[in-house]
């Protein structure tokens, strides 16, 4: 083989390995982090309706290869689409997530209402935040409502503006019940959500009487352990006990309940409801709720917080 014959194969050999390695890494490169998608109904109007066809659509083109799976928040799935349409035939509150590659999901909460009920554009936005908080501790705050491209957030303790995104932390310095306040570009008037903030060594009051207590954590029991049990396709299952959960327990607020699992994995109640669901039901791999740990209640006397202990059984 002559020389310049050898030098052109390895050449050839050198450029194909690079792009072998450039194609393996490339996937890996994609900042999941910032997956995002948009929501859009069909008279414009920013608020979903009863009926109304509406568009969901990945936000990054690049993905659309991708394993899609779009969750909608009464049991119904659609999968490997990058844009789907998608009718609400019932009012009520959902959580839709996006997941890309079954372990990057994206969660946003929609509110479908009646054609007759729609309100106007200040009247939907809502702060997501806690009730109960602690000196030194990182708040978690953020907002939902169409159409908001600004935001201004007051947390009542130093009379100032203190933040300007949609989704904020804030530290309080001092105990006390405080008022936030968030202002909005389609705001007329300040939505307002109260806090209270203890000091780190003040004691919760818990005067339910343990016989109750016990009643409570079994039926919360009960009802996850039911949605694990039914199979993907038992929608009414799925949407009956989280349902029943919101209106009995949470005050009609569950996107605002914190789920601790196994004491390190924390969740939203329609999340974590959610992901039970997505499961085959009992199968050989059967997720068994072991325990109800804690329950805590927010100032107004609604559940915001359920500790959890699950484990899986192999049958």
């Amino acid at each position: 083989m002559k020389p310049k014959t050898k030098i052109a194969i390895i050449v050839l050999a050198s450029a194909l390995v690079v792009a072998v390695i450039v194609a393996i890494l490339i996937p890996s490169s994609i900042d999941f982090g910032n997956v995002d998608y948009f929501i859009t109904d069909t008279n414009s109007d920013y608020q979903y309706e009863v009926g109304e066809p509406l568009t969901f659509k990945l936000a990054d083109s690049t993905m659309r290869e991708r394993d899609i799976q779009w969750y909608f928040g009464n049991g119904d799935t659609i999968r490997g689409k990058d844009s789907v349409q998608y009718t609400y035939y019932e009012e009520g509150k959902y959580l839709v997530t996006l997941i890309i590659d079954n372990k990057y999901p994206m969660d946003k909460y929609i509110d479908v209402v009646k054609a007759d009920q729609k309100g106007p554009l200040d009247s939907l936005v809502q702060i997501n935040g806690p009730e109960l908080g602690y000196i030194g501790e990182e708040l978690v705050f953020s907002s939902y409502g169409p159409g908001v491209e600004s935001w201004f957030w007051e947390f009542g303790e130093t009379g100032n503006v203190d933040a300007y995104e949609g989704q904020v932390v804030y530290i309080y310095r001092d105990t006390g019940v405080y008022t936030v306040k968030l202002k909005t570009n389609v705001s007329e008037y300040p939505v307002e959500h109260k806090i209270k903030v203890l000091s780190l060594f003040e004691a919760i009051d818990e005067s339910d009487p343990v016989d109750s207590l016990e009643l409570l954590h079994n039926d919360i029991k009960r009802r996850f352990q039911a949605i694990a049990n039914a199979s993907i396709g038992d929608k009414s299952v799925f949407y009956d006990n989280v349902k029943y959960l919101e209106r009995t327990y949470t005050c009609g607020n569950g996107e605002r309940v914190v789920i601790v699992v196994n004491g390190d994995k924390y969740n939203d109640l329609y999340s974590y409801c959610q992901g039970l669901h997505s499961l085959e039901g009992r199968g050989r791999r059967t997720l068994n709720i072991d325990e109800i740990v804690k329950i805590t209640k927010g100032v107004d006397g609604c559940i915001n917080k359920i500790e959890v202990s699950q484990s899986v059984i192999e049958l």
